[in-house]
C-alpha cells in the first residue's frame, strides 16, 4: 500500500469525504483530494466506490483534469480498454495540461504504439513545453517509459537531461543500468541515493532486485526487509523477499510472503505469483492445491498462452513430464512464427518420453527460435561446450 494512504493526513481526508457523503455540506474537497480518495478505493479493490468518487469529482469540477485522468487510467489499466480510455481522455478540457499529455502517451504505450507515444511527446516538447518546464518534462517522460520497461526510450530522453545530480535522474539511470545487466554500477548509484535518503522504500526495492539478479540472495532479502520496515504493506518489497526466499529454497516461508503479496494486490495481475505458488505446492506433493492455483492464474491472465507455458515449465520441473508434454504439444504447434518460449521444453519432454520423431522436429525449432532456452534445458544431453546449433547433428535418441 502507498505509504501516503497510511498517513494521518490521508486518514483525515478520507474521514472528511465520508462526512461529505452523509450530505454534510460544510465539508469541501478539491478535485485533487477527491481523486486521492478514488485512488485509495481503487487500491483496496473497491472499484465501484472509486468510480463513484471520480464521477462526483467531475460533477463538482467539470473542467478539472485529474478526476477524468483517473477514470481514463481505470479504463486503460483495470478494464484493458485503450479505446474507452482515449474517449475519456478527450473529455479533458485543457489539452495543454501535462496530466493530459502523459495520459495520451500512456494510452499509446499500453496499446503497443510506443514509437507513436514517443513522437507525440516529442511534438509537445517542441511546440508546447516552456523553457522553464523542459527539464522536469524530460524526467517525467523518461519515468513514464521506465514504468513500462521501455529502456531504449528511457535512455533517449534521459540523455537530454542536464540534471544529472538530481535524485530522479540518478534513480532512472540506475534502472537503465539494471536493465542492461550492469548490476554493480546500478547498485553504486542506489547506495549513493540511500546515503541521502535511507528511508526510501523504492531505492531499497531497486537495490534488492539488483542483488537478486546477480544472485546475492541474502543481501537482497536484507534490502527487502529494510523496505518492509519502512512500509509493512509495500507490495514490491514483499514480492522481492518472497522471490529471494524461494531462490534460497525456503519454500514454506516464501509461500507466506507470496500469499501476503496477493492479499495486498487487489487490482494487479498476480498470474506469475499464482503459478509460483502452484509450483511450490506441487513440489510439496499437494497436486490438488497446485492445480487450484494454476486455474487461478489461467482465470486472471491476459495472456493464456504464456501462462500455459509457465504452467508447463512448472509441471516439467516437478517431474510431471507427460502432463507438461500435453500442454506444450497442444499449444506450441499453433503459436505465431515469432513465438520463442517453450520449444526446448517440448523437445526435452519428447526426449524423456522416447518420442524420437517429435524430438527431432521440436529440437530444430528450439535451437532456431531460442538458443538460450535450448542451452538451459538441453545442454546436459550433449558434450560440454557444444553449440546449440549443433544439437540436431548429434544423435542422442
Amino acid at each position: 500500500m502507498d505509504i501516503y494512504f497510511q498517513s494521518d493526513k490521508f486518514k483525515q481526508l478520507l474521514h472528511r469525504y465520508e462526512v461529505l457523503q452523509e450530505d454534510n455540506i460544510s465539508e469541501f474537497l478539491d478535485p485533487e483530494e477527491l481523486t486521492d480518495v478514488a485512488e485509495y478505493y481503487h487500491y483496496i479493490g473497491e472499484d465501484q466506490k472509486a468510480l463513484e468518487t471520480a464521477d462526483y469529482a467531475t460533477q463538482m469540477y467539470p473542467t478539472a483534469t485529474v478526476p477524468l485522468a483517473f477514470k481514463a487510467r481505470m479504463a486503460l489499466l483495470s478494464d484493458n480498454n485503450p479505446q474507452l480510455a482515449d474517449e475519456i481522455a478527450e473529455m479533458i478540457i485543457d489539452k495543454s495540461d501535462l496530466d493530459y499529455l502523459y495520459l495520451k502517451a500512456e494510452i499509446m504505450i499500453v496499446d503497443n504504439n510506443t514509437s507513436e507515444a514517443d513522437d507525440f511527446l516529442q511534438k509537445q516538447y517542441d511546440e508546447i513545453i516552456s523553457a522553464e518546464e523542459c527539464e522536469d518534462y524530460i524526467l517525467d517522460v523518461a519515468a513514464l517509459f521506465s514504468d513500462y520497461e521501455e529502456t531504449e526510450y528511457v535512455e533517449k530522453w534521459l540523455n537530454r537531461s542536464t540534471k544529472t545530480e538530481d535524485n530522479d535522474y540518478k534513480e532512472l539511470h540506475a534502472h537503465i543500468l539494471k536493465n542492461r545487466g550492469k548490476y554493480k554500477e546500478s547498485e553504486t548509484i542506489l547506495n549513493e541515493l540511500l546515503d541521502t535518503n535511507p528511508y526510501s522504500g523504492p531505492y531499497w526495492n531497486q537495490l534488492a532486485q539488483n542483488q537478486l539478479l546477480r544472485n546475492d540472495i541474502k543481501d537482497s532479502i536484507t534490502s527487502s526487509e529494510y523496505s518492509i520496515a519502512i512500509n509493512p504493506d509495500d507490495e514490491e518489497a514483499i514480492l522481492n523477499k518472497a522471490n529471494g526466499l524461494f531462490t534460497l529454497g525456503n519454500y514454506e516461508e516464501s509461500l507466506k510472503y507470496y500469499e501476503r503479496y496477493k492479499k495486498l494486490c487487489h487490482n494487479q495481475d498476480t498470474t506469475v505469483v499464482d503459478v509460483t505458488i502452484g509450483h511450490i505446492h506441487l513440489m510439496q506433493g499437494n497436486a490438488s492445491e497446485a492445480q487450484r492455483y494454476y486455474h487461478l492464474a489461467l482465470a486472471e491472465t491476459q495472456s493464456k498462452s504464456l501462462t500455459l507455458i509457465h504452467i508447463g515449465i512448472s509441471t516439467f520441473d516437478n517431474g510431471y513430464v507427460e502432463y507438461a508434454y500435453n500442454i506444450f504439444s497442444t499449444l506450441l504447434p499453433e503459436v505465431d512464427d515469432d513465438w520463442d518460449i517453450g520449444f526446448a521444453y517440448l523437445a526435452r519432454c519428447c526426449y524423456e518420453l522416447k518420442l524420437k520423431k517429435e524430438f527431432n522436429i521440436y529440437l530444430r525449432q528450439a535451437v532456431e527460435r531460442n538458443p538460450e532456452e535450448s542451452i538451459e534445458v538441453l545442454s546436459d544431453l550433449y558434450p560440454e561446450g557444444t553449440s546449440p546449433q549443433d544439437y540436431p547433428n548429434i544423435r542422442i535418441l
